[in-house]
């Protein structure tokens, strides 16, 4: 299991994304707003992802030299040195189950698990990637430990845990997450 740190308040395509049945997360990278890119490659993503590890990380890479050939993106615009990571990120690490922190618009901290692939209709729509979560809880700033709370402020778009000691702090605090909400 993956611990996720989403930063949705510093973009959204769509305003309000934790609303009744559609409670979702999405990504600001896919297709740096090239739709036609995105459906041109549709195929390797749906309905399941048919390219992991090395392949995936080569056609990315691929994908995202051409765009900077092209001069669709540049490296020195804001999100486009690691963009390729996160689109892994979205596509093939990020997994069903997953818990995530999520920060919105409203600057509130939501605690979700994944729990659905990509959708098919965004991606056509806007080229990026959006997946199902249900809502555990909100978490306020006194739940957490104060290092969990920064990452929620982190200046990276998506960002997965790599530290086994927040990993086990919230895998043994996790009823009181989902209880004191």
């Amino acid at each position: 299991m993956n611990i996720w740190f989403l930063r949705m308040d510093k973009y959204t395509l769509e305003e309000d994304c934790f609303s009744g049945s559609d409670t979702f997360i999405h990504s600001a990278h896919g297709s740096c707003g090239n739709v036609d890119i995105a459906k041109k490659h549709k195929g390797l993503f749906f309905p399941k992802l048919t390219k992991t590890g090395k392949e995936l990380a080569k056609l990315i890479r691929e994908i995202k030299e051409k765009l900077i050939e092209d001069d669709h993106i540049s490296l020195e615009q804001s999100g486009k040195r690691r963009c390729d990571i996160a689109i892994r990120y979205w596509l093939s690490v990020m997994q069903i189950g997953d818990l995530v922190f999520i920060r919105n618009k409203q600057d509130k901290v939501v605690f979700a698990r994944v729990t659905g692939y990509i959708c098919e209709d965004f991606f056509d729509s806007y080229g990026c990637f959006k997946r199902p979560v249900e809502i555990i809880s909100q978490i306020n700033e006194q739940m957490i430990p104060a290092e969990i709370w920064r990452r929620t402020k982190g200046r990276k778009t998506i960002e997965r845990n790599a530290k086994k000691h927040i990993t086990d702090w919230i895998t043994n605090n996790y009823e009181s997450l989902v209880n004191n909400a």
